[in-house]
């Protein structure tokens, strides 16, 4: 199967180009730069990839028209302001028009669980004349992931020092396999036409219960406190300046720490059932521990 996929900076799209790539799809990634995708992604998996820019460039140039889904990866952490769902709509509209010159027949986008603006982009995507599937995800834990960076960042701090939210905010955290085989199962599936789902593991916990759960997986032992009132400020500087998290991680920080991301609509796997992942087996995974 012909599979376009764009989105290339998010951590998931990647993963999800090389999980086809070895499901023999021939995939093709529109990408902005080569040189940041081969930093991530191992040439040998033999992803065909085309440069060009949705939002500042022309519609790009050398997509197969033969072409049969496609993806669309959110790069946004959320979005929070009107510009920001302006930008993502003129990409969003570019990718469509592209799309039109091909045989597509599925267009799936992807994007996180916190996202609260996908009423607006269903009602764009649904006048499209495209068959969709709207897909909010969890957490993912894989080696790499924004959560896992998180963890494994503050695990190396000899004090945890943390928002309140940490202990009461809850996720609900899924092993990138299984993700990817949601998506398998997805591509050119009537049933998941006009859907909306959302994406999450088995148990949902506290990120502070998480937390616990790595350095227990991680035979660690660290004192963390959840502070009240630290408010915004204080967080961003805990994640950029105390933690060393990166901007984007520092920007999943926040969002993790201000709301609940559980799946409302886990319907992914009442339409194809399977055993998902345990949380502290995802860990080991990801760390690399037998």
């Amino acid at each position: 199967m012909k599979v376009l996929i764009t989105g290339l900076n998010n951590y998931l799209a990647r993963n999800i180009a090389v999980c086809l790539a070895e499901e023999e799809h021939q995939v093709t990634c529109l990408i902005r730069s080569k040189k940041f995708f081969y930093k991530h992604v191992p040439e040998r998996y033999g992803i065909n990839l085309i440069e060009g820019d949705l939002f500042r460039g022309t519609l790009p140039a050398g997509l197969d028209k033969e072409t049969q889904v496609a993806l669309y990866f959110n790069q946004s952490p959320v979005n929070e302001i009107d510009i920001r769902l302006e930008m993502e709509l003129i990409a969003l509209q570019k990718y469509v028009s592209a799309l039109k010159l091909t045989t597509c027949r599925h267009l799936i986008y992807v994007t996180k669980l916190a996202d609260e603006s996908v009423s607006k982009i269903k009602s764009y995507i649904s006048k499209s004349g495209l068959d969709y599937t709207v897909v909010r995800i969890s957490n993912i834990i894989g080696k790499g992931s924004a959560l896992m960076n998180i963890m494994s960042n503050l695990a190396k701090q000899k004090l945890v020092v943390l928002p309140k939210e940490f202990a009461t905010s809850r996720c609900q955290p899924i092993h990138l396999l299984d993700v990817c085989a949601y998506f398998n199962k997805m591509l050119l599936d009537p049933d998941a036409y006009g859907q909306t789902f959302d994406v999450g593991g088995p148990e949902i916990m506290t990120y502070k219960e998480a937390f616990e759960r790595y350095l227990d997986v991680a035979k660690l032992k660290k004192k963390v406190w959840a502070l009240p009132r630290l408010g915004v400020p204080m967080s961003v500087f805990l994640g950029r300046h105390i933690y060393k998290f990166e901007q984007d991680v520092t920007a999943a920080f926040i969002v993790y720490m201000g709301r609940d991301l559980v799946a409302l609509n886990n319907g992914l796997n009442r339409l194809y059932p399977a055993k998902l992942a345990p949380f502290s087996a995802s860990l080991r995974y990801a760390l690399g521990l037998p």
